[in-house]
């Protein structure tokens, strides 16, 4: 079955703690799929702070609902016959494995089982407190999913109960969904005595961001941006004033995690962002 198809299988966390979360009943009368998608995905977590994040899921009823109707997805060879199984129930879904949550944070099933009945809305949380540092932690989820019908040989009716994996060999891998880790604080104190950077905000950006840094003096700063693989990207000498100074990045970049400096010849201080686009 189709990769994207299935992302409804996020529900299957790894945990035995019951999900506290309330799913959204508009769309009680939906087709299968999950809310957020992963173009909107999950919210950020900070850093040392507490993080909860709440999906709305509505599984399929059929086989077919779950193929987005393509009929190719619902068919498959066996005793040199091809068999149509379309209208074949989705009975349950089941977490295999669940990786790349950042350490301390958890998804949570609505039950311990972590089992999911077909044509149900639900919903499932993420919850817990990370010391990850800064990044983006890109989520894996292995999913088997279980169904049952009646192949039709002419003579004999031949019913049979099956899983993804007893079909196919494999479990379905599920990948777009990611939880960026930022710093904790939003909000820095600044001694104006001190040579001190802040956090840049908005982080994460689209590449649009400021960066404030104080100096108790005025005078030169190198600023300096290098990417996740030690590249340099951008340098620049700015005329500081004594206090707090604002630089506004607008350079295009790539998507990824990014080190940004500011050096006045005594201190270097970096902080890292990252960019989403």
């Amino acid at each position: 079955m189709k990769k994207t198809l299935l992302l409804l299988a996020l529900v299957l966390g790894y945990s035995n703690v019951n999900a506290q979360c309330t799913p959204d009943v508009l769309y009680q009368d939906s087709l299968f799929g999950i809310w957020p998608d992963t173009i909107q995905n999950l919210p950020s977590c900070n850093i040392g702070l507490n993080y909860h994040a709440e999906l709305t899921i509505k599984t399929p009823s059929t086989l077919i609902e779950a193929a987005a109707g393509d009929s190719s997805m619902t068919s498959f060879d066996t005793l040199g016959s091809t068999f149509q199984i379309a209208d074949w129930p989705v009975d349950s879904m089941s977490l295999v494995q669940v990786s790349g949550l950042p350490n301390g944070l958890n998804l949570n099933c609505v039950s311990s089982s972590c089992v999911l009945d077909g044509n149900l809305l639900t919903c499932v949380s993420v919850d817990g407190v990370t010391s990850d540092p800064v990044g983006i932690y890109p989520i894996v989820i292995l999913i088997d999913i279980y169904t049952h019908g009646i192949l039709d040989l002419g003579i004999i009716q031949y019913p049979i109960a099956t899983s993804l994996y007893d079909a196919t060999g494999s479990y379905e891998s599920i990948t777009g969904y990611e939880i960026i880790v930022t710093s904790a604080t939003t909000v820095e104190v600044i001694n104006s005595n001190e040579f001190t950077l802040l956090q840049n905000n908005p982080n994460p950006s689209n590449g649009n961001t400021e960066i404030k840094f104080n100096t108790p003096i005025s005078g030169n700063v190198t600023f300096t941006l290098v990417d996740m693989f030690g590249k340099l990207i951008y340098s620049e000498s700015i005329q500081t004033v004594s206090g707090m100074n604002t630089l506004k990045l607008t350079n295009s970049l790539s998507a990824g995690i990014y080190t940004y400096s500011v050096n006045n010849n005594n201190v270097l201080l970096s902080k890292q962002m990252i960019i989403t686009q």
